[in-house]
């Protein structure tokens, strides 16, 4: 067997170097050169407008509707779904570089630290031994009893290894039996601390649920009690360790990916017996969050996978809320097309096949779903007293809003039809107030050019179209004029902000220094901080100089989200870095500003759900805090 090696950094650098970026995009694109860059229409998501922009001076590519961005091996690990080594050997020969075999072999050669790669032993031996304890002892038949009581078959049970924790730290005294390290035990999360420094089983009478990384590594469990003692949490999870980041893994992508690839879908369900009843029923595209909050980095992951997502969550009040920012997400960071499933009488997809057969399942994965648009008007109902005449009104802006944002016209007649019907409003008084609401949609749809002379925090909801960016003027095309192309995802106040601030930084030192010898200052969003930690390493190793190879910088960082990000920083017009006054600004709104209106807006909310429940004094003690808060604003203005 052939076992791949690490491309030399100075390899990859050379390739880099030697390929113009415009003959590699051009077999998937048709470019048309505008202004000092090439535009066409993206790749990554259907469109009739051209939003991507190619730089071929920088060597970086950016999609102003969908927000992809990098360098020519983003491109290429993006539109094939490659690994960077084959993203490299597929450029290299634009480069005119033989490549050796090696670099790309089939089973390449992982590089782990000498933690990392005794925590995956430490958590494979932790699941044969909880597998064990399930199927193979008698302690373990309450927990195997639950399981087939809950449909699960043996197949299935040995599929997802999933295992029985019992009391007495077993799992702990068979690790100190074998002499494994007291640190590491330490390290792994595997085992609660007491304060004599002691260690004991995290997981003590539950059923396991084994949670393992996209490689199919164990890196986590969570346990269902099996007692009735309701002092106890139903479920536990494994903390957050040096293997396990929530907020990144999927359960049961491992199993699920090749199906997902093969049918360009995936279903994202609540909860992991969700997963494993329907994978048993042949559902293998299915995979659960760790909990019910998705998060960009997991959409992400799927958008590479899959073109469609079904999002079948609980119809509780909770699982429809994580229904609504699923969509939401997967609209501002993915390539996806969403629907919504419903289970039949409010039963989740488990529940629904413990009393159904396969077919019906798959039947209403099929066909009893819901387009993002009906979802939302349905969700704006919740908690809303429609026979209230004020909250009827403000209900039906609300959905007009939402049918704003359909390019289709004969769905938005029937949708406010719909509406009109119910409310007994006039069809034409309907779209009389929805005319203003598509003239705002299409104006950001066409992108128009913006002032260049935006402070932070002006507008309360931006795109890239704020930063003078500008794909479609003078694009000239003889067909009909196109259904406009789906609109950027928008960034708050801040995020603007720390963008802006960000960009500056990267290209001028002195203002690199300002920010970064501001005491306390850090980013708001995660994201930005670690490119700014990640520019300071670079920097380190390239003389701190400005950093101007944007390319050679995505090649360093070699994250998706983050190159997205450096792709967005090259579409600012120069002129907005010349008034120097305004780093300071930036970095008290950042800092200051933004938070101070956050907790302005949250203490009001609080007033008034606490005039709501009558608390007469909550309400006055909020007042003092919110009037402290204003005059605190008011001083800074």
């Amino acid at each position: 067997m052939t076992i791949a090696t690490r491309i030399p950094e100075h390899l990859v650098e050379e390739i880099r170097e030697r390929v113009n970026i415009v003959d590699v995009i051009s077999p998937y694109v048709q470019l048309k050169k505008q202004g000092r860059n090439l535009f066409g229409l993206c790749p990554f998501h259907d469109e009739r407008t051209p939003s991507f922009s190619v730089n071929e001076d920088k060597q970086i590519y950016h999609c102003f509707s969908c927000g992809r961005g990098g360098n020519v091996f983003s491109f290429i690990m993006d539109i094939d779904n490659a690994t960077f080594p084959q993203a490299v050997a597929k450029v290299a020969p634009f480069a005119g570089v033989d490549l050796d075999a090696s670099y790309t072999a089939d089973e390449p050669t992982e590089t782990v630290d000498p933690q990392t790669k005794a925590l995956r032993s430490l958590y494979a031996d932790a699941t044969k031994l909880y597998h064990h304890l399930l199927v193979n002892t008698d302690a373990g038949d309450t927990a195997l009893t639950y399981l087939h009581e809950r449909g699960l078959d043996d197949g299935t049970i040995d599929a997802f290894m999933l295992g029985y924790a019992p009391e007495n730290d077993v799992l702990y005294n068979y690790f100190n039996e074998q002499g494994v390290d007291y640190q590491l035990l330490r390290a792994s999360e595997l085992f609660i601390e007491w304060d004599d420094g002691s260690l004991h089983d995290r997981f003590t009478n539950r059923v396991l649920f084994t949670i393992r990384d996209a490689a199919g590594h164990p890196i986590a469990f969570s346990g269902r009690r099996l007692s009735n003692d309701d002092s106890q949490a139903k479920y536990m999870n494994s903390p957050e360790s040096p293997l396990f980041n929530k907020s990144q893994e999927l359960f049961n992508l491992d199993l699920a990916k090749g199906a997902i690839r093969k049918q360009k879908q995936v279903v994202l369900f609540e909860g992991f017996m969700d997963v494993i009843a329907a994978f048993q029923a042949g559902v293998q595209n299915g995979v659960a969050s760790m909990g019910t909050s998705l998060t960009t980095e997991q959409v992400q992951v799927l958008s590479r996978m899959a073109d469609k997502i079904s999002i079948s969550y609980d119809a509780d009040d909770a699982g429809q809320r994580a229904t609504k920012r699923a969509l939401d997400l997967v609209a501002q960071n993915g390539k996806m097309t969403a629907t919504v499933v419903h289970i039949p009488d409010n039963q989740d997809p488990d529940e629904f096949l413990r009393a159904n057969d396969v077919s019906a399942f798959l039947n209403v994965l099929s066909h009893n779903t819901e387009d993002p648009i009906a979802f939302n008007i349905r969700y704006l109902r919740m908690g809303r007293d429609l026979t209230n005449q004020t909250e009827m009104f403000a209900y039906v802006s609300d959905v007009l809003g939402t049918i704003a944002t359909v390019t289709e016209p004969v769905m938005r007649e029937t949708y406010l039809r719909q509406i009109g019907e119910e409310f007994n409003i006039g069809l034409d008084a309907l779209q009389d107030q929805l005319r203003p609401l598509l003239l705002q949609q299409q104006a950001r749809r066409s992108n128009p050019r913006r002032s260049n002379n935006k402070r932070p925090g002006q507008s309360e909801r931006v795109t890239d179209a704020d930063f003078g960016a500008t794909p479609y003027d003078e694009w000239q095309d003889s067909a009909p004029a196109p259904v406009p192309a789906p609109v950027a995802p928008t960034i708050s106040r801040v995020e603007q902000a720390e963008r802006m601030l960000l960009a500056w930084m990267l290209q001028d030192n002195d203002v690199w220094l300002q920010v970064t010898n501001t005491p306390d200052f850090t980013f708001d969003d995660v994201p930005y901080e670690t490119i700014m930690m990640l520019a300071s390493g670079y920097r380190s190793e390239h003389g701190n100089q400005p950093i101007t190879d944007m390319a050679g910088f995505m090649d360093y960082v070699q994250k998706a989200d983050l190159t997205r990000i450096l792709a967005t920083l090259d579409t600012y017009a120069p002129e907005l870095f010349t008034d120097r006054s305004q780093v300071d600004e930036y970095i008290q709104f950042i800092s200051h500003d933004a938070p101070l209106s956050d907790r302005i807006n949250r203490l009001q909310r609080q007033i008034k759900e606490a005039n709501q429940m009558h608390n007469d004094a909550l309400v006055a003690q909020l007042s003092v805090e919110y009037l402290a808060a204003l005059r605190e604003q008011q001083t800074h203005k």
